[in-house]
């Protein structure tokens, strides 16, 4: 089984667990929502939830351990990393103040 990983950016950053049977196959199974969180037990992949009228939350999937510390370590590997970010944002704030003419 393949199992990559596709993180969005945003104010709550999240990923997509994508399965297939091979890389460069088809995918089988795309699993949205996916977080990184840290816990007394350190950090886990947390699955999409919904939250219930009584503030409990309530999960949508459910991951083995040993799963679930392969798609912590695929999830990290793909994370985008945060000086890429910051630089990104750097360089358009170059770009519009090079158009300043004074």
């Amino acid at each position: 089984m393949h199992i990559s990983v596709k993180w969005f950016e945003g104010k709550y950053p999240s990923f997509n667990l994508i399965l297939s049977t091979k890389e460069g196959k088809e995918p089988f199974l795309e699993v949205k929502g996916c977080r990184i969180v840290s816990g007394k037990e350190g950090e886990f992949v947390s699955g999409p939830s919904t939250k219930g009228s009584n503030d409990k939350y309530w999960n949508h999937t459910y991951m083995s351990k040993d799963f679930s510390a392969v798609v912590l370590e695929k999830a990290k590997e793909a994370q985008p990393k945060q000086s890429d970010q910051k630089q990104s944002k750097i360089s358009g704030s170059d770009d519009f103040e090079s158009d300043i003419p004074f």
